[in-house]
């Protein structure tokens, strides 16, 4: 499996809203668009965050984090009673009291 470079994104931005091209996108019957690859990243959130892929595709710099994958990890940590409840707010307040 190939290795990635560390790029330290703890102060990013995180995007407004979820990117039409977004690992998390949702069917109509709410599933997964592709489930082996949301599958793949989900794995990988709960130790880190993830770049938002979206201006890559247009040869653009990657400088924020992916929505998708933003609301999934507070859904996760949420319901591992990590985080008070599921938002942004909670996310940075416990980011912040944790300091990481």
């Amino acid at each position: 499996m190939k290795k990635h470079a560390y790029v330290d994104t703890s102060r990013w931005p995180v995007m407004k809203k979820q990117c039409s091209t977004c690992v998390f996108a949702m069917t109509s019957d709410g599933h997964w668009v592709n489930p082996s690859l949301a599958e793949m990243v989900e794995k990988r959130i709960l130790d880190c965050s993830q770049i938002c892929h979206h201006p890559r595709l247009f040869g653009r710099q990657e400088t924020h984090l992916c929505r998708g994958t933003r609301d999934r990890q507070i859904e996760l940590m949420h319901r591992l009673g990590v985080i008070p409840e599921p938002t942004d707010e909670a996310w940075e307040a416990t980011r912040q009291r944790l300091n990481v």
